[in-house]
């Protein structure tokens, strides 16, 4: 397969303290098989002396390939950003045939950036968002090789193949709006990644849906920042982020809210790579503040909520789902006026959704298992001849043909 590129230069420049990088270069890839282009960054400090880790995007349902989303993320340093998209519009076939087509692009993409501009084929990693999301999901179950990836607005429902424990840790971002429909399956692919020996990062959009957060995401910034320089020195700027962060949430009138950012502080890039004495500075203010009252309730509710999470996480079936609603609507009468019954309420709704969504799709399946088997039963066995008045699918009589009569051509 032949690849063409085209070489130009990405608008924006790229700036760090201290330091004037060179503007990013934009490579196009193109195949006949897509109907777009694939879009290929290389970073600001690109240099042809040293392999570079890239990631590999693909884009939501009716988009086009963009790098734009990472780039906002690694500044435009240290990764070969490629913007992926799809051999067929629509809906993602969540089977093995279907993956194992856009595995075939992926893999020719990887192959020829790693002749041609340096690419690492053992620090590649797979990202999207929505759709692109779950792309990233099937093709990290697909390909052993894949260094890690980047998961949003999506998660883990369908097997591609059978779960194996991974030869070599992958790292594994997951990131979802705390009121998106597919919330679950984001925590189910936490459940499914970390057994085989995935280092998970997960986070929280607070009162977002289906939607990436318009300022960015600064856990995301670090995970890069991080796994593209996994020996590096990130003391200084992870101490500079926890120290004005921490400074940013005591400022926070709402105690609630407090205790909440200091929860998603402690699952924070930065924070882990500062190490066991700063996770304790954290974690000593979220104990002082569950000690309070309001914060106390928010605890009570939040450990219930956990148990039907954790049962949600587990997998979806139409009983369950009905079963989920009421739990939901329960929980949240029962802790009324805490920030978890706000939330329990929301949950209430989707899976009341959700399970509409399965009965719609079991009824679609069964009419198309009809349909099967109604044509089915009008093809006659092998080596015997056709009823000739067996009624057709509209229940009309079938007029038999003259049998000395040659048929039509």
């Amino acid at each position: 397969m032949r690849i063409k590129a085209s070489l130009a230069l990405f608008p924006a420049l790229s700036l760090t303290v201290g330091m004037v990088h060179s503007a990013p270069k934009r490579l196009e890839l193109g195949f006949p098989q897509l109907a777009e282009r694939l879009q290929v960054v290389l970073p600001g400090n690109y240099s042809p002396d040293r392999k570079w880790p890239a990631v590999f995007y693909y884009h939501g349902t009716g988009g086009k390939p963009t790098t734009e989303l990472i780039q906002a993320h690694t500044q435009d340093q240290d990764w070969i950003v490629v913007g992926m998209t799809y051999t067929q519009e629509g809906n993602l076939p969540a089977t093995a045939e279907y993956i194992e087509k856009e595995f075939r692009i992926f893999s020719s993409t990887r192959r020829h950036l790693a002749a041609k501009w340096n690419l690492d084929p053992r620090r590649c990693y797979v990202a999207g968002f929505s759709k692109g999301g779950w792309m990233a999901g099937f093709l990290l179950q697909h390909d052993p090789g894949l260094a890690g990836a980047v998961i949003l607005g999506a998660g883990h429902q369908f097997l591609i193949r059978k779960p194996a424990k991974f030869r070599r840790p992958k790292s594994l971002f997951v990131g979802v709006g705390r009121q998106d429909e597919t919330y679950p399956f984001a925590l189910r692919a936490l459940v499914h990644y970390r057994p085989l020996g995935a280092r998970t990062t997960f986070e929280t959009w607070h009162g977002l849906g289906h939607r990436f957060p318009e300022n960015g995401s600064p856990a995301l910034r670090q995970w890069l920042e991080i796994e593209a320089n996994p020996k590096g020195d990130h003391q200084i700027a992870a101490e500079e982020w926890v120290n004005r962060r921490i400074d940013e949430i005591k400022g926070m009138p709402n105690l609630v809210d407090q205790w909440v950012a200091f929860r998603d502080l402690e699952k924070a890039p930065y924070l882990r790579a500062l190490g066991e004495e700063a996770e304790a500075r954290v974690r000593a203010l979220v104990t002082r503040l569950e000690k309070g009252g309001r914060v106390g309730a928010e605890i009570k509710a939040l450990a219930a909520h956990r148990v039907l999470l954790r049962e949600e996480a587990k997998g979806h079936t139409i009983p369950l789902c009905q079963r989920l609603a009421g739990d939901y609507l329960a929980l949240s009468e029962a802790h009324r006026g805490t920030r978890q019954a706000e939330i329990a309420l929301g949950d209430h709704e989707r899976m009341k959704k959700l399970a509409l969504h399965f009965k719609e799709q079991l009824r679609i399946m069964k009419e198309k298992e009809a349909e099967a088997q109604k044509k089915k039963d009008l093809i006659p066995p092998e080596g015997k001849n056709p009823d000739p008045f067996k009624r057709a699918p509209d229940n009309r009589p079938r007029i038999p043909r003259n049998p000395l009569v040659p048929p039509r051509r």
